[in-house]
């Protein structure tokens, strides 16, 4: 999440940059300001053609945290230095798989469905130790299978829930 966020930022940075850089231009016409403007104006429209989609990116993975139902970590790891909590939280950071009703973030790999992607939510299978996620469309189909240990009986009756009432999927439980 803190890679699509930088992305973000840095995009919306540069656009921010170019815009006032083609302004000063306009506004002070420095010697061959025609020639600057049309340079800054191409570089200007550069960034805004990248800071579109990484925009898009950051809220889909936003919505996607937002409603999380399962959060799970890729690794574990253990060692016999102590982290700080900010090194920690930097690595459940890293290594978080997040899945929600709309998708799933895994660091900044985004498998997402519904809208207007055209991917569908499938099924859902949970087994004792994995999750498994079919998603697509009639061309193509996705299956994600993730490492989960499966909750408490109360824990998993409300993923049921949730997945149920907000995608119309109803999870399978694998023994």
């Amino acid at each position: 999440m803190k890679k699509l966020t930088l992305r973000a930022r840095c995009s919306l940075a540069a656009v921010i940059v170019f815009a006032a850089a083609l302004a000063a231009a306009l506004i002070l016409r420095p010697p061959y300001w025609i020639a600057y403007a049309p340079v800054i104006l191409a570089a200007g429209f550069s960034a805004l053609l990248y800071y579109t989609p990484a925009q898009k990116r950051f809220r889909t993975a936003q919505v996607i945290v937002e409603n999380t139902i399962i959060r799970s970590q890729l690794a574990v790891l253990h060692g016999q230095t102590e982290l700080t909590k900010e090194e920690a939280e930097e690595l459940r950071e890293s290594f978080g798989i997040y899945v929600s009703v709309f998708g799933i973030l895994m660091g900044d790999k985004i498998i997402n469905w519904g809208g207007a992607s055209g991917n569908r939510l499938k099924a859902v299978e949970i087994g004792r130790d994995y999750i498994s996620i079919d998603c697509g469309t009639k061309e193509n189909d996705q299956h994600v299978r993730l490492l989960y240990a499966r909750p408490g009986e109360e824990e998993l009756a409300g993923i049921i829930n949730k997945f149920r009432h907000e995608t119309n999927v109803v999870p399978t439980i694998a023994e």
